[in-house]
């Protein structure tokens, strides 16, 4: 496969923001960067980044085109005695994938500190049943190198309320197409839509475009909340990071593969995604030969069930990009996978004709 260097050099850069929920300033500054001449960008308060299509005609149906700037990290709670941080999750963490992970923890001076998340030493577990108990998040913490309180508020300027994020750089294995860095949940479909856009970019299409990066989906789609009621969609096309279950799944239950290209969701707990428009897309992928797959999901949620939901009921369907140990520091995703998500978003813009819409 030939890789485009610009979407590489983005989505590395993408990876590698800092941006846990609430704290997506760095990740809307370089998406800012990466939309450049699309249109128009506004932000709100809530740091939600919304990219109006410069071809916009304003009379026609809006798409809305979804993917949340924000990843699941850690919040210092408080700063004990030993110069070490108590912290709480950001999102759906595990506590057994945090132990000895190196974190970014952002000080009150705006600089991000390197830390390791830790917990007592297998050293001073005498009793075999304390080795063997599974790690929970009261007995972690994150240890910056501080020797005691005073030092760590006022030589690392550590403070309550600031964010971390896992301390991993993004890295691209060329000659297998694979990516490994963090925040694929969602930053590669925040990637996916950037590029979507760039590809549309001069065609004569039959909707409005509004792209969004929304913030905090990871605290409950919380941003989407908002942004729906700015943007008003007459239709929506969601981008996630969506977990894959290649790796531990029996065979014949796997649904989210790497490789197979884009995982289209029939529902999960939070939506039953539209299913007239949901089999449009997969047959739109068919009939274009670009590799999909079709997931039914027991657990997860996504922006999605929010757009359903707003004014009368708004057709929306999730195309996740699958990505392997979503919600951990280090996650794995394909090139190919990005690229031919790409291709199913810009033939479903292509498709989506009023007539079409009113059909959905």
């Amino acid at each position: 496969m030939i890789y485009d260097k610009n979407s590489v050099e983005m989505i590395m850069a993408l990876s590698d923001a800092f941006g846990p929920s609430g704290f997506e300033d760095d990740v809307l500054k370089l998406a800012r960067e990466y939309a450049e001449g699309l249109g128009r960008i506004e932000e709100d308060h809530l740091r939600n980044l919304y990219i109006y299509r410069r071809e916009n005609k304003g009379v026609r149906p809006v798409l809305m085109l979804d993917a949340h700037s924000d990843e699941v990290g850690l919040m210092t709670q408080a700063i004990r005695p030993d110069g070490t941080l108590r912290f709480i999750k950001i999102g759906g963490w595990s506590d057994n994938a945090l132990n000895g992970v190196s974190v970014l923890v952002r000080n009150t001076e705006g600089d991000y500190i390197p830390g390791v998340i830790a917990s007592k030493s297998v050293h001073f577990m005498t009793d075999p049943a304390e080795r063997n108990k599974p790690l929970q998040i009261s007995n972690l913490f994150i240890d910056i190198g501080a020797t005691s309180a005073e030092e760590a508020v006022n030589d690392f300027h550590a403070g309550i309320g600031e964010p971390v994020v896992p301390d991993v750089k993004c890295r691209f294995d060329e000659k297998h197409g694979l990516f490994f860095g963090k925040a694929f949940d969602c930053r590669i479909g925040a990637a996916a839509l950037l590029e979507t856009m760039r590809r549309l970019e001069g065609k004569e299409l039959p909707v409005d475009v509004v792209g969004v990066l929304s913030s905090q989906e990871e605290l409950g789609e919380r941003g989407c909340k908002v942004a729906v009621n700015h943007v008003k969609p007459d239709i929506g096309y969601v981008y996630e990071g969506c977990p894959a279950d290649d790796t531990f799944t029996e065979g014949y239950m796997v649904q989210t593969a790497m490789k197979k290209g884009p995982m289209l969701r029939y529902m999960d707990v939070s939506v039953i995604c539209s299913p007239r428009y949901q089999r449009h897309v997969l047959k739109l992928a068919s009939a274009k030969g670009i590799p999909a797959q079709g997931a039914v999901r027991q657990g997860g949620g996504n922006n999605a069930a929010v757009i359903n939901l707003a004014g009368d009921g708004v057709p929306a369907v999730v195309a996740g990009i699958p990505s392997r140990y979503a919600h951990t520091a280090n996650c794995i995703t394909a090139y190919e996978d990005f690229e031919n998500a790409v291709k199913l978003a810009v033939e479903t813009v292509l498709s989506l004709t009023p007539d079409a819409i009113e059909s959905l």
